[in-house]
């Protein structure tokens, strides 16, 4: 099984666009999932159809059983979070303020407290326009813990790519360099990053680059928007070879990717995809899908 990575040091660089390019190339013979948890837009791409969605549970909160509380006030004076109020004579642990240490259930002399888990999100299995599952999940607002959500999104991916016998599942990873990042390319046998040709779009990916090599995972890069700037497409192409990384393409500036999104579309469904980038992402597709990208598949 051949697991691929889509990852960009930003935002806004045209990752998901290119994720669901490459699920609509692969058909039904490739599993998606969608590891940005806190903004899961690959499911609205390929017009996801939900087939069973469970909860998420990133961390505990603490709870008071009032048949034990005798309202001594120690559990307010230990929060360094400031979530335990005194209101109408007992005392009430704000939930969305805990952090789930768990001390005030330790200092507590009667054990009224206990740390309960929190649902902070929900794990879902989809089924995509063009037949493949697609594995993807939300972060609630203000959630914490995306970087283990991520890891369950990918674990789910893979037991649906063992039961279907599928060889390939194909990974939108979140922006930057963070824990869910982190978690969605450990284990993966490729990192694809989609960059753009700008100062920072350049800062991004070699801070992103490197992070890939620190993980000794194989990489390759396409630079979207290529033509708005070409020395710097250039400084990103050099970049990569000076890595060892593949240099797999470059996209033209084209206004194909927001009508797209608007249309809830991938850009190779569109009639009027320009013949130049629809033969790029097919080029990208068996490139970064060919068994020498890593070896044998596992």
């Amino acid at each position: 099984m051949k697991q691929i990575a889509i990852l960009s040091g930003k935002g806004g660089t045209g990752k998901t666009s290119i994720a669901g390019a490459m699920g609509f190339i692969a058909e039904n013979r490739a599993v998606l999932c969608d590891c940005d948890v806190d903004a899961s837009n690959l499911p609205l791409t390929t017009a996801s159809k939900v087939i069973k969605t469970s909860d998420f549970s990133g961390g505990f909160a603490a709870e008071i059983d009032y048949s034990k509380c005798v309202s001594c006030g120690i559990c307010a004076k230990v929060c360094r979070f400031d979530a335990v109020i005194k209101d109408s004579g007992s005392y009430q642990i704000q939930k969305n303020l805990c952090e789930g240490c768990g001390y005030c259930s330790v200092v507590c002399p009667v054990k009224a407290i206990r740390l309960t888990p929190v649902v902070s999100g929900s794990l879902s299995l989809s089924t995509s326009r063009f037949g493949s599952f697609i594995v993807h999940a939300d972060l609630h607002t203000g959630a914490e813990n995306s970087g283990k959500l991520s890891s369950q999104v990918r674990a789910m991916a893979r037991e649906i790519a063992a039961i279907e016998e599928k060889d390939l599942i194909i990974i939108d990873g979140p922006p930057g360099i963070s824990c869910p990042a982190i978690a969605a390319i450990s284990g993966a046998d490729f990192v694809l990053f989609v960059a753009e040709p700008s100062q920072s779009g350049l800062s991004d990916y070699k801070r992103a680059l490197e992070l890939s090599q620190k993980m000794r995972i194989p990489s390759g890069l396409v630079v979207n928007r290529a033509d708005i700037n070409p020395e710097i497409t250039e400084l990103l192409n050099r970049t990569a070879r000076q890595a060892n990384s593949e240099v797999l393409g470059s996209i033209p500036f084209s206004d194909v990717f927001p009508r797209a999104l608007r249309s809830l579309k991938t850009v190779p469904e569109l009639q009027d995809c320009p013949t130049d980038i629809l033969n790029t992402l097919k080029n990208l597709y068996h490139s970064i899908t060919r068994p020498n990208t890593q070896g044998d598949y596992k």
